[in-house]
């Protein structure tokens, strides 16, 4: 995905160009050239949509005769697989129109079968997959409920799926890199199928008119030398206050240099931090690495930015109705809801909040990394919040060949076709649309993290640690919670890893 994501990157930067040179046609040879046709071929140069477009899935020629592949979803990722036709909207009709490539091209049904939750969906998955209904095809959830059904063995490998090749630029190389069990075991994958990997995002934004009210310095500038750090953060925001009440007291109806979300958003600055909950040893099997020096340490530094910061505010009133969907928690988007309000110079969130909040946002805004724990920190991570979905196939699938071959296509018509049309909605907002901004884009999203130990964490493990201890718990003592409550989570962890040994 991260190939895939730099090649569209260059398509947004180049396509005027490109269109322009092709227009123009190509230089005439001067008269002591010679070109051969094999030289020709070789210094074309395709556009940049056409290179992406490009990519060969190296399928093979099927036709399956109207047989159908259904993907069973809940209704928050309904819209990412399954589109009833064009109504204008840019990412349905892309959606629809990757789904009609697939199915004209292999001659194949394509439908979904969609459940309201996504603890409804596990239920009902697996107890279908129990049963042996081949009714479904692949499964499409929240990926840490769907990890929580994991060790019922309900899923394929997907190593012994034919035609899956985690190889092309459709499939996060995190699959390979964090997901799989030494190098031929992976029960669940990250794909462009799953539009909402990329959605999910987390990032930052900033309201450039009041950067420059406040007297900021250039935050991309700052990026890029790699001084975004956190200890950065609570230095430029510590003095940002306006008493917009009027009451004399700092509340939540005044104006803050930071409104800091305290659920999933907080445990995110473990990744962006440089830490992780497992990561792979020599031999590719994934080991517990989270309690260190270093996390108690971003623990105590996001307690201070947090709560002794006087320019941060982490609570906030909201109507619910100011929320996008039934499905949203008002404390999960305090920050894009007072974002949007212009009540605060920057927040924390994630990708799709451009789309879902930012559209008729007043003023220009734009887009940052999570910051690193210090400058010694040579890169920028990041992580995809929970809710967005992974895929899975059951093991109650008849015809692997067929499953294989449609899974493929899909993500990589996805990759080819629905992942652009995402970037041209979200960029064509009040988020900058130029040049630098749309860097600082490719680098977030090329600097995502999926993490063993939280896609298969089942809320049983260690990954929403912070959230507890700070907000929750009011607290920074790390060393007494992880005392009080790791044992069940180490306990967890060692019974999933044995559950991916004894695999066949």
């Amino acid at each position: 995905m991260s190939k895939g994501t730099k090649q569209f990157i260059s398509l947004l930067l180049l396509s005027s160009f490109a269109a322009s040179t092709f227009a123009c046609g190509a230089p005439e040879p001067s008269g002591d050239e010679t070109t051969s046709a094999d030289t020709t071929a070789e210094e074309t140069t395709l556009s940049p949509e056409d290179a992406r477009l490009a990519v060969d899935d190296e399928l093979p020629d099927k036709d399956f005769e109207g047989q159908t592949y259904t993907i069973l979803t809940y209704d928050q990722h309904k819209a990412d697989v399954f589109s009833e036709g064009y109504d204008g909207d840019v990412i349905n009709d892309a959606v629809y129109e990757r789904n009609e490539k697939v199915s004209e091209r292999f001659n194949v049904t394509l439908d979904v079968m969609s459940q309201p939750t996504q603890a409804e969906l596990v239920t009902f998955a697996n107890t279908a997959i129990m049963a042996g209904d081949d009714t479904f095809q692949l499964v499409a959830c929240h990926v840490v409920q769907l990890g929580s059904s994991i060790m019922q063995g309900l899923y394929m490998n997907w190593y012994d799926i034919p035609h899956i090749d985690f190889s092309k630029p459709w499939w996060s190389p995190s699959t390979t890199n964090d997901l799989t069990y030494g190098d031929d075991k992976a029960l669940i994958a990250v794909g462009d199928l799953a539009l909402s990997s990329l959605a999910a995002t987390y990032c930052y934004f900033y309201d450039k008119t009041d950067a420059e009210t406040y007297k900021i310095e250039d935050l991309y500038d700052v990026v890029w030398d790699g001084k975004w750090t956190i200890d950065y953060v609570m230095q430029v925001t510590k003095d940002i206050y306006e008493d917009l009440n009027g009451n004399g007291e700092r509340d939540e109806e005044d104006y803050y240099g930071m409104t800091q979300q305290m659920q999933s958003a907080l445990n995110t600055y473990l990744w962006s931090c440089g830490g992780k909950v497992m990561q792979k040893n020599a031999q590719g099997i994934p080991e517990l690495v989270y309690k260190t020096e270093k996390t108690n340490n971003i623990i105590e530094k996001l307690y201070q930015l947090c709560y002794e910061s006087e320019g941060v505010c982490t609570a906030r009133k909201f109507d619910q109705s100011m929320v996008t969907s039934s499905a949203d928690d008002v404390i999960h988007y305090i920050g894009a809801i007072s974002f949007k309000e212009n009540m605060t110079l920057m927040t924390a969130g994630t990708l799709d909040m451009t789309i879902n909040y930012f559209r008729d946002k007043s003023t220009e805004y734009g887009i940052l990394p999570y910051p690193k724990y210090d400058e010694a920190q040579e890169d920028y991570y990041t992580m995809v919040d929970g809710y967005h979905a992974a895929l899975a196939i059951p093991k109650s699938v008849q015809d692997l060949d067929f499953v294989g071959i449609i899974t493929e296509a899909l993500n990589a018509e996805s990759y080819k076709i629905v992942f652009p049309a995402y970037y041209e909605v979200a960029l064509k907002t009040k988020y900058a649309y130029d040049d630098e901004s749309v860097q600082m884009l490719d680098m977030i999203v090329d600097s995502r993290i999926f993490d063993f130990g939280y896609v298969y964490d089942g809320w049983k493990g260690m990954s929403f640690y912070f959230q507890t201890i700070i907000y929750t718990n009011k607290s920074k003592d790390f060393e007494s919670y992880y005392a009080k409550n790791s044992s069940s989570a180490i306990k967890y962890y060692d019974e999933l890893l044995e559950f991916f040994e004894e695999m066949e």
